[in-house]
């Protein structure tokens, strides 16, 4: 049991499943299995970075309206494509979570590892 009080699956699975937002809060929560602390690190980033993208496709579309009206489609279908891709994304990984591996995410592991890393060492009684 984590120090949330669910199965390490259970809360890697959860960290995933409100995209960045519940990777934050299982973050926040878990404090002693480094597995789901990855976890819920890998989804911060790579849900948030994809939010941040759509959001910032949808404000330049936007934005582009008063501007340059014909970059509009192109800025709104990026949008669109960057939020299939963080889907289609998102369903790999909860996949991989429920055939029981940890599938580790190229580029964002590595930020991962070291948010974990990092947060464990600054720790009250750590070593």
């Amino acid at each position: 049991m984590t120090s949330t009080g669910l199965s390490p699956r259970a809360a890697a699975a959860l960290a995933y499943s409100g995209w960045w937002a519940t990777g934050a809060l299982i973050w926040l929560a878990e404090r002693r299995d480094p597995v789901v602390r990855f976890h819920a690190a890998q989804a911060v980033i790579v849900f948030g970075v994809t939010a941040l993208l759509v959001a910032l496709f949808g404000a330049l579309a936007v934005a582009s309206l008063g501007v340059f009206p014909a970059a509009f489609g192109v800025l709104a279908g990026a949008a669109a494509l960057t939020w299939l891709a963080g889907l289609g994304l998102w369903g790999i990984v909860m996949g991989s979570l429920a055939c029981g591996d940890g599938w580790r995410i190229p580029v964002a592991a590595g930020w991962a590892d070291r948010m974990t890393a990092a947060a464990t060492s600054s720790q009250p009684g750590s070593a």
